[in-house]
């Protein structure tokens, strides 16, 4: 999630919670601050000022239910259109044959891989996070890994990956280069 939409629910949040606050005041005696309370209920302004919260909120609800109805979840398979029908292919396929065809180079250690899968535009992006134990060359090993796992996946499914990106780095030197 990204700072606007952190940003615009922590405003969202407080706004939504300090609304509440006011109209729970206005029903519940609260001794230290019911004078004034009764003061405000009695001004002309009283009557907007419930209105704008009860617009506020019925804003919010109506945002929050059109997000739930339109919100589409990110697919966990990518299909495959043919004359006779359809295939699809599982993301968790996706991601363990990258495992596998990771296993074939030495010091590789705990790779960590995501698979994002666009079936309309026809994509598969890989991400590969992976500690590298005693190897030289870390650019050079990348790119054979990148090349490697874009053709095995390729062949796999017959679709074009789109990108691997590769986040490396050397155990041993602490050092860290990212391959894309």
């Amino acid at each position: 999630m990204n700072g606007f939409n952190r940003a615009l629910l922590v405003v969202t949040g407080v706004i939504g919670l300090l609304s509440v606050a006011l109209l729970l005041l206005g029903v519940y005696d609260v001794p230290q601050i019911q004078t004034y309370i009764d003061q405000w209920q009695n001004e002309d302004w009283y009557m907007y000022t419930i209105l704008a919260i009860g617009i506020f909120l019925a804003v919010i609800f109506l945002l929050m239910l059109m997000t739930g109805l339109a919100a589409k979840a990110k697919p966990r398979r990518y299909t495959i259109q043919t004359n006779e029908g359809r295939i699809t292919v599982s993301k968790d396929t996706i991601e363990k044959t990258v495992q596998e065809s990771l296993k074939q180079f030495q010091g590789l250690r705990s790779p960590d891989v995501s698979v994002a899968i666009d079936s309309k535009r026809e994509q598969v992006r890989v991400h590969i996070d992976c500690a590298v134990f005693k190897q030289d060359g870390l650019p050079t090993l990348g790119k054979t890994i990148q090349t490697h796992v874009k053709e095995r996946i390729e062949s796999l499914i017959e679709v074009p990956v789109a990108e691997v990106s590769l986040n490396i780095y050397d155990t041993l030197r602490k050092t860290s280069e990212r391959v894309v």
